[in-house]
């Protein structure tokens, strides 16, 4: 039999163990509780808590399945996702076949023959014009994100795409542009850096993968159209330039500055900074934006387009009518908890 611990050990055991004392009176809520317990039963606790960790690991393993499974079918996922840029771009004609799907789901025949005598002269337009500006602004939270300025240049968005990296683990965005006069690149990428592990240090904080780094391209902006920056002038009230305007470039709000994100604070060196705590903020917000992104709008982009999906809807539709409707769930929630982990590793 293990050797009995006594009050103090125990509250060390968990103070180790992540769990900080601040609650109830200054303490751990629980810690009297623990404290009072007979020697056999604090043993029997503390057994607990090691098949905790063994639970803990199994959890992991499942974790990194998932992470596998999505790797497996991103194929099969791109495949559509090309036909379907395809038709977008003006490279592919639907046959009559293929474009039986009223465009609102459950709609009336009232409403079909509305939609349908409202439509406008066809003018030759190849595609779906603005499909992923559309797309973008549908969508609440990145909607918001995009300003006025944006959004020429979104016109020129042909498609979005992301893959899976298995070793490290993580995923990267893809936002692929026509040739504009705004920047040089072609391609944009956003790349997140998970951790499916727990730390061998605080196992007991573990809550799923974390994303612990996410890295933007450079865009490479022609000269003055970058709209994440912008110069004010400034009245100086001091000194030998009291008086005087002077002009200084500073960060505008842009839909672009997502290819911009704060830099991690790998040491935790400003963590009692109200900046950093800002800037915490800022990197959970991005990356919620990033697995919105890759979970709901890039496989769900024409519900985006046609108004019938929205971010409230992520997460409502689930039921219990079935083993695949069981298995979504599940899907979707490994995907958010890999969203909310954030504060620990960043």
């Amino acid at each position: 039999m293990p050797e009995a611990m006594n009050g103090g050990d125990l509250a060390e055991l968990l103070k180790n163990s992540g769990y900080n004392f601040e609650g109830m009176g200054g303490v751990n809520q629980n810690f009297e509780l623990l404290a009072k317990l007979p020697a056999k039963v604090k043993s029997r606790v503390s057994a607990l808590k090691g098949l905790q960790v063994k639970s803990i690991e199994i959890e992991a393993a499942f974790y990194k399945k998932v992470h596998e499974l999505e790797k497996q079918f991103e194929a099969e996922f791109g495949a559509v996702n090309e036909q379907r840029r395809k038709i977008v771009a003006g490279e592919y004609e639907p046959t009559a076949e293929e474009a039986t799907r009223p465009l609102i789901h459950g709609s009336t025949e009232e409403e079909i023959k509305e939609l349908n005598e409202k439509s406008e002269p066809d003018n030759g337009e190849k595609g779906i014009p603005d499909f992923w500006l559309t797309v973008l602004k549908s969508t609440e939270n990145l909607g918001e994100a995009i300003q006025d300025c944006d959004e020429p240049i979104l016109k020129f968005l042909t498609d979005v795409t992301s893959d899976v990296q298995l070793e490290p683990a993580g995923f990267t965005l893809f936002f692929h542009f026509a040739e504009n006069s705004f920047f040089k690149n072609t391609v944009l990428k956003k790349v997140y850096k998970l951790e499916v592990k727990p730390d061998p240090e605080d196992p007991f904080d573990y809550d799923g993968p974390a994303v612990t780094e996410t890295i933007g391209d450079k865009i490479e902006w022609n000269e003055g159209c970058d709209p994440t920056k912008k110069v004010i002038k400034k009245k100086q009230k001091k000194g030998a330039n009291a008086g005087k305007f002077l002009t200084k470039t500073v960060k505008a709000d842009s839909f672009f500055n997502f290819f911009d994100p704060p830099k991690v604070d790998a040491d935790h060196k400003n963590e009692e900074d109200d900046e950093d705590d800002e800037t915490q903020e800022l990197l959970r917000a991005d990356f919620e934006l990033g697995q919105i992104i890759r979970d709901h709008v890039i496989p769900r982009a024409v519900l985006f387009y046609t108004g019938e999906q929205c971010e409230d809807d992520m997460f409502d539709d689930f039921g219990d009518e079935g083993c695949l409707q069981g298995t979504m769930i599940l899907l979707t929630t490994t995907r958010m908890t890999m969203m909310m982990r954030t504060t620990s590793k960043v």
